[in-house]
């Protein structure tokens, strides 16, 4: 008689592959952290496919897609298997939930009658709910998050401008001193400031689409010398002018509903970001911009304080263009 001896054939998980990859290019945690800009927690919780401990899955897939560009590897292949796995574990839960023991209830001398049955189900669905209700609307109407990372309030500089840096939640507006600004695919954002000689005030705000408001207030005195800096600006004009003879400035807008936009300046890496109606997002140019939109016919763009024109009057949805300082180039 032939003996069978029964084996498990278990395939590496998604953080499994990454981690194995990683050590085969003899990259360490600490370089794959420096590299994709991503903290070695993250990558700690990738590699050991612990998605449900990190934030947003629009935030794993943007750290998925650096992670797999360092590797050389696909990154659709990559999102795709992190899709897969998402859906196995979702699936996996609810066989677990519909296979749990039902809990029996008895008690001497009490009925449960159909009605009383009935009405302790629609408690239930009334509380899960109203629970549910109450969840969505206090998460959603909180004041939103805002860290401002530099500079320190009070600070004497001898500059006449200063970066801000800081992040925020993926879905908010960041606007300093009223100017709307860029938020990164990780909530990031990066802005320069010019300063007027003495103190001066910046005021920046986060806010989400319930109106809710978080304002922070950083106070600079700036120290330099005028004579000095009007040198300084006079030839830095002249080096971009020389360098930069395309320069220009493109101004997108949201009329009646938000747009969710995907912008890339030039050959920076693409930026995402949410726009609300009413607001104005001034971009300075080199050469050329891509803009895509998913809201097309609502979407309007103009060059160098030129006339507004929508991306495409017809389409509703998703359209991309790209532009020169002359109008669209490619669609």
């Amino acid at each position: 008689m032939v003996n069978f001896v029964n084996r498990k054939i278990r395939s590496l998980t998604l953080g499994e592959k990454l981690k194995k990859i990683r050590k085969k290019s003899g990259i360490s945690l600490a370089e794959m952290s420096v590299k994709t800009k991503i903290k070695q927690d993250y990558l700690k919780k990738i590699e050991s496919n612990s998605f449900e401990k990190m934030p947003f899955d629009v935030y794993i897939k943007g750290f998925l897609r650096s992670y797999a560009k360092h590797l050389n590897l696909s990154s659709e292949k990559i999102i795709a298997q992190f899709n897969k796995e998402v859906g196995v574990r979702k699936n996996v839960r609810r066989y677990r939930k519909k296979g749990t023991k039902k809990f029996k209830f008895e008690m001497t001398g009490f009925i449960i009658t159909p009605k009383m049955v009935s009405i302790l189900i629609s408690v239930i669905i009334f509380l899960v709910g109203f629970s549910y209700f109450y969840l969505e609307v206090n998460h959603f109407s909180r004041k939103p998050n805002l860290v401002i990372e530099a500079p320190k309030s009070l600070n004497s500089i001898d500059s006449s401008s200063v970066e801000i840096r800081g992040f925020t939640d993926l879905e908010n507006k960041i606007t300093i001193n009223n100017e709307s600004i860029f938020i990164d695919s990780k909530g990031k954002f990066k802005e320069t400031i010019g300063l007027q000689k003495g103190p001066n005030e910046i005021i920046i705000e986060a806010s989400n689409k319930f109106n809710r408001n978080t304002r922070k207030i950083i106070n600079i005195i700036a120290n330099y010398e005028l004579d000095t800096l009007e040198t300084e600006n006079e030839k830095n004009n002249q080096s971009e002018n020389n360098l930069s003879p395309t320069k220009f400035f493109v101004e997108i807008e949201s009329r009646e509903v938000e747009s969710y936009l995907t912008i890339k300046i030039d050959d920076n890496e693409k930026q995402v970001n949410i726009l609300y109606p009413g607001t104005i997002l001034k971009i300075e140019v080199k050469d050329q911009i891509e803009i895509s939109s998913g809201k097309a016919s609502n979407t309007y763009v103009r060059i160098n304080e030129g006339e507004f024109f929508v991306l495409d009057k017809e389409k509703d949805g998703l359209k991309t263009v790209n532009l020169n300082k002359n109008g669209i180039t490619l669609e």
